[in-house]
């Protein structure tokens, strides 16, 4: 039934009982493995695999571990109660020299169709696990140390816990709260959810949507086929890529690159270096501060707020762009660029800017419409309005192709 090394610092004491309600009723099976001194100091390393069910592990002070498991059945008759207890058990293996306890299922039994099966771990927090089970959800809280999970079809929460963090799922959703450390996460068929994060993180999902929040740390994320939300993000790095749906930021500071394959592009109060593309969707940028770089191949560019350097190029679309003005920022310089569709700024009177405006494949003045006074020329099919400001120290270049200029004094 068990096999198992015991020694002087960890005994293992194991309890079985079934409760039975019919003969055509369900069948419960529990089991109870106990560690009387496993240590709470991280020295030790807990693996799981080869076992279908949910597990629930939760973390404590202090030495000690034990493991509930119950299952499930349904249609054992009362003559057959005495041999369900060797179907489907599980084989728990204490190797000492390693610091390690390996707790795998019995695969030889595998004519045992168990409708539920459920794993309650509480164990020392301070621990390192590996799980890889074919099948279920995992719950995972207060927990310190190596955190290695892997399910062939259900959903993983981890919660108040810290350290390295890698998780997979094959058809089921990753939850991450109030924790710290570095995260590897990825989803096939579900979404990504991390919400009060310190540490790094590197995760992608197929068919799912990303939503962080609350997170300081570097982010590197992709999704195919879902959105990427993002609030709250304070990082050196933060890049994310999206196919097949939209992007939304809110309150990202650092170096930000977000690359949108298919779908809009939504950001607001964002601060730093930012580098954004789209393949065909529209860009939509508030309350912007440091060099901002946007290219879209298909759609339009708007935005409010910005102080600092714009470099905002469509190869089909308008452009929208409402600029400010901070002295103390010394990187300014403006550069928009559509190759089919209007351009519209506002400028404010106090930009000292070097201006050269050009719209291409025309000769009518009536391109050009500036409330600020431009001299204006026409040079080989095209128009050009120059202007210096207030000395003239910002680079500030407007050039539409098949298309229109307009800009505001604000």
């Amino acid at each position: 039934m068990l096999k198992q090394k015991i020694n002087t610092s960890i005994k293992i004491l194991i309890y079985l009982f079934t409760v039975v309600y019919t003969d055509t009723g369900p069948t419960i099976i529990k089991q109870t493995y106990r560690f009387n001194t496993l240590p709470d100091d991280g020295s030790y390393s807990l693996i799981l695999s080869n076992i279908s069910g949910d597990l629930i592990v939760s973390g404590n002070e202090g030495s000690g571990a034990f493991i509930n498991v119950e299952k499930i059945t349904f249609g054992i008759k009362k003559e057959d109660i005495p041999n369900i207890h060797k179907k489907d058990n599980i084989i728990v293996t204490h190797l000492e020299e390693q610091n390690l306890i390996n707790i795998t299922g019995d695969s030889s039994s595998s004519n045992t169709n168990f409708m539920q099966t459920s794993i309650e771990l509480s164990l020392p927090k301070h621990i390192n696990l590996s799980f890889n089970i074919n099948g279920g959800d995992i719950s995972i809280k207060m927990i310190i140390g190596e955190i290695n999970l892997s399910t062939l079809g259900g959903d993983i929460v981890i919660k108040d816990s810290e350290g390295e963090i890698n998780s997979h799922t094959n058809g089921g959703t990753i939850d991450i709260e109030n924790s710290k450390g570095n995260a590897q996460i990825n989803s096939f068929g579900g979404g990504i959810k991390i919400q009060n994060f310190q540490g790094s993180i590197a995760s992608s999902t197929i068919g799912g949507d990303i939503t962080l929040t609350y997170i300081s740390g570097d982010i590197n994320c992709q999704s195919s086929g879902g959105s990427i939300t993002l609030k709250n993000i304070e990082g050196n790095i933060i890049s994310c890529r999206a196919s097949g749906g939209e992007i939304i930021g809110e309150d990202l500071n650092g170096e930000i690159t977000l690359k949108c394959f298919g779908g809009d592009t939504n950001i607001k109060n964002i601060s730093g270096i930012g580098n954004l593309y789209s393949s065909g969707g529209n860009f939509s940028i508030k309350n912007f501060t440091g060099a901002l770089v946007v290219n879209t191949e298909k759609g339009n560019i708007l935005i409010d707020d910005a102080v600092g350097g714009i470099e905002a190029i469509t190869s089909a679309g308008d452009i929208d762009v409402n600029l400010s003005y901070d002295s103390q920022i010394k990187d300014y310089s403006i550069y928009m660029e559509t190759h089919m569709g209007n351009i519209k700024t506002y400028v404010p009177k106090n930009l000292p800017a070097n201006m050269e405006n050009i719209v291409y494949q025309t000769t009518s003045m009536q391109s050009i419409d500036s409330e600020i006074i431009l001299k204006l020329e026409v040079e080989h099919e095209k128009i050009i309005g120059r202007r210096t400001i207030a000395g003239g120290t910002v680079p500030f270049s407007l050039k539409a192709h098949h298309g229109t200029i307009t800009i505001k004094d604000k």
